[in-house]
C-alpha cells in the first residue's frame, strides 16, 4: 500500500471546499452526542454514577460487557445478561448505546486460545459476530468492529499488530468481521476503532496513513466501514497534531468515512500538580483536538472512557511522580463537573 503525500492544513482546507460543491453537504445541524463507558462494577455499585449517566449522556458505552471474555464463557455458550443490564438502563433513561467490540486481540476467553486452525478461527469469528450484532440489531446503532489491529509502531513491527487473529487468518480477518457485521445488521455504523492517532512523531503519522490505507482497501472490496474512531486517551504534555489531524479527517470525508471519539481522557501524570491549573490545562488539550477533528465537519460523538475520575484504568498505568490523583475525566471524584465537561457541553451546543 502506497501512502499519499500529506496535506497541509491550508490545501486540506481548501480540499473541504471542493468535496462541498461534488457532494452533498454533510448535515451542519446535527447536535453532537456525548456519551460514557460504563463499567459494571461501579454502575451496580454506585448510585451517583448511575446518576452521573442520566444527567449527562446522550449515550451510553458497555465498557467491558460486550468482549469476548465477557460474553463467551464457553465455546457453546453466550452469556448477554450484564450486557443487557446496561442496555436495559440505557433504553429505561432514553439514552443511545454503542458496541465495543466485536473483534480484538485482547479480552479473549481462555477457551478461544485453544483455536488452531485458518477455517475454525474464520468459523467462530462470524459466529460470534453474527450471534451478537443479530441479537442487539435495531438496539445498538453502531459497533467498534474491529479494534486495534494496526502494530503500535508499523515501521518496526510491520502493519499489523500480533494477535490470535491476525496469526491464524492475517488482516483478512478485518475484511471477514466487517462483512459478518453488515450481513447481521445492514443499518448499523461500522467502525474501525484505534489509538495514537492525534499526535505529529512520524510513528503516528504512519498509523494514520494505515488507516486511510484500510478503509480504501475494505471500499476497493465493496465492504462497508462508515467511520473511524479515535479513542483520544491523549497525553497532555503531546502537543495536538491540528495540522495533521485535518488532513487525516479530511481524507476520511472525500471517502465518505467520519471521524467519532470512542475513548477520551487525559493522562495528565507530567502536568503540574495544582487541581484548577492542571484541570484547565486537560481541557485546553481536549478543545485542541476536538477543534481539529471538527475541521472537516461537525463531530457527530464523543465518547469518555468513564465519566468520572473516581473510575479510570489510568492511574493504574500512569501513576503521578507526585502522587496526588489523576484527573482524566469530565467529572471529579466528588462527581462535579471540572473544565473539560465545560468543552465537551461547548461542542455539544454548536449548531
Amino acid at each position: 500500500m502506497m501512502p499519499t503525500a500529506l496535506l497541509s492544513r491550508r490545501e486540506a482546507i481548501a480540499a473541504i471546499a471542493a468535496a462541498s460543491l461534488a457532494a452533498p453537504a454533510m448535515a451542519q445541524s446535527k447536535r453532537l452526542h456525548y456519551g460514557a463507558a460504563a463499567m459494571k462494577e461501579n454502575f451496580l455499585e454506585d448510585a451517583r454514577y448511575r446518576e452521573a449517566l442520566i444527567k449527562y449522556c446522550d449515550v451510553i458505552v458497555p465498557m467491558n460487557d460486550l468482549k469476548w471474555e465477557a460474553l463467551r464463557p464457553t465455546r457453546e455458550t453466550f452469556a448477554f445478561e450484564d450486557a443487557d443490564r446496561i442496555l436495559n438502563f440505557a433504553k429505561e433513561h432514553g439514552k443511545g448505546v454503542r458496541g465495543h467490540a466485536l473483534c480484538w486481540y485482547e479480552a479473549l476467553p481462555a477457551w478461544a486460545k485453544t483455536i488452531a486452525s485458518k477455517a475454525e478461527a474464520e468459523k467462530e469469528l462470524r459466529r460470534h459476530i453474527e450471534t451478537v450484532v443479530t441479537r442487539y440489531r435495531g438496539q445498538i446503532p453502531s459497533w467498534d468492529v474491529v479494534n486495534e489491529a494496526i502494530a503500535h509502531d508499523p515501521a518496526s513491527q510491520g502493519i499489523w499488530r500480533d494477535g490470535l487473529w491476525q496469526r491464524l487468518l492475517g488482516s483478512e480477518h478485518i475484511d471477514i468481521a466487517f462483512a459478518a457485521a453488515a450481513a447481521a445488521d445492514p443499518k448499523a455504523e461500522l467502525v474501525y476503532n484505534d489509538y495514537d492517532l492525534e499526535n505529529g512523531d512520524g510513528r503516528q503519522q504512519r498509523r494514520r496513513q494505515h488507516v486511510l490505507d484500510l478503509v480504501r482497501h475494505l471500499q476497493k472490496r465493496k465492504i462497508p466501514i462508515h467511520a473511524i474512531g479515535f479513542q483520544a486517551h491523549l497525553y497532555a504534555e503531546r502537543a495536538i497534531d491540528a495540522d495533521g489531524i485535518a488532513t487525516f479527517v479530511t481524507e476520511l470525508k472525500k471517502l465518505g468515512v467520519k471521524a467519532i471519539v470512542t475513548e477520551l481522557d487525559v493522562i495528565d501524570w507530567r502536568l503540574p500538580g495544582l487541581n484548577p491549573e492542571r484541570d484547565a490545562a486537560s481541557a485546553r488539550h481536549v478543545r485542541d483536538f476536538l477543534s481539529a477533528l471538527s475541521v472537516a465537519a461537525p463531530l457527530e460523538t464523543v465518547i469518555t472512557w468513564g465519566i468520572t475520575d473516581r473510575y479510570s484504568w489510568i492511574p493504574e498505568h500512569f501513576k503521578r511522580p507526585d502522587r496526588l490523583p489523576n484527573r482524566p475525566l469530565p467529572l471529579d471524584r466528588d462527581y462535579k463537573p471540572k473544565p473539560m465537561m465545560q468543552v465537551l457541553q461547548e461542542f455539544r451546543n454548536r449548531a
